[in-house]
């Protein structure tokens, strides 16, 4: 059978992370899948650890880009590699449970107008021995009561959803996939794009562990203000899609964002860059 499921699998000078994420995907209970490692020009032993496990598995196909095309670049050329149904985002690092592909397409399948599923994370400590879990919700969101009721809750500019998700081929191409201008962030802004005309099926289990930061550093980090402001950028793109007739309710929701812009929160982060 032709694999319903593509997944990419992105990543970026993680050698020394890269088995344990490879051996998981491998783990599945779940068996018809393609699996694209996309290696976006790392400088380590990323090359020859994706080549060694490309021969052993059919299933696995290694793409090396030409020059460094940094998230989401190497994330979409990945996408546009798919042949399957659905699509499962994944990261370099990250440990996944064995039934994950099982239950994210059980869910996609379960809600036909569902254009994205996620699931509870488990945020490490340093010592990988526990985690903090993150929030669960319903396993059916609207999309946009997901929208209203959970990104646009409070203050906080910030998003149940991290990279990890499986969402529907079509609906990815529908998007026009995920937006350069946003740079690593720029997932958050996919959701909700997605959300405003699908709804969003959820996992109420922790089926990714995120290993602290301490353990395996973030390679993205553009800074405190930059990353705050890019945030800032989506979450108000957002709310002027979703509030485009509302006037009333877009002039609250700009009351509510720039109340966060002059935060306690930000004033933190100014004062770290000063």
């Amino acid at each position: 059978m032709s694999p319903d499921v593509s997944i990419v699998l992105v990543t970026y000078n993680r050698a020394e992370f890269l088995p344990r994420t490879l051996d998981c995907i491998l783990e599945q209970t779940y068996k018809n899948f393609e699996l694209f490692i996309c290696d976006d020009c790392s400088t380590d032993g990323t090359s020859d650890i994706c080549r060694r496990y490309e021969a052993q598995d059919k299933r696995i196909q290694y793409v090396r880009n030409a020059t460094n095309l940094a998230m989401p670049g190497n994330l979409n050329a990945g996408i546009r590699r798919c042949s399957g149904e659905f699509v499962a985002i994944l990261h370099d690092g990250d440990i996944y449970h064995p039934t994950i592909i099982e239950k994210w397409r059980a869910a996609l399948l379960e809600n036909p107008t569902a254009g994205f599923v996620f699931n509870i994370y488990r945020h490490l400590s340093p010592d990988g021995k526990s985690g903090e879990l993150t929030e669960a919700f319903s396993p059916f969101l609207k999309g946009s009561d997901f929208l209203e009721k959970i990104c646009f809750r409070d203050r906080d500019l910030e998003c149940p959803v991290w990279g990890t998700v499986m969402a529907r081929r079509a609906v990815l191409n529908q998007m026009g996939l995920f937006d350069a201008r946003y740079g690593f962030w720029s997932d958050f802004d996919m959701w909700f794009r997605i959300a405003e005309s699908h709804d969003v099926a959820f996992v109420p289990e922790a089926l990714i562990d995120l290993p602290s930061r301490k353990t395996m550093p973030h390679l993205f980090d553009k800074g405190a203000l930059v990353t705050h402001a890019t945030i800032f950028r989506m979450f108000w793109a957002a709310r002027c899609r979703h509030y485009n007739d509302q006037p009333v309710n877009l002039a609250y929701e700009l009351m509510k964002q720039t109340g966060n812009f002059v935060s306690s929160k930000a004033r933190r982060v100014l004062r770290r860059l000063v």
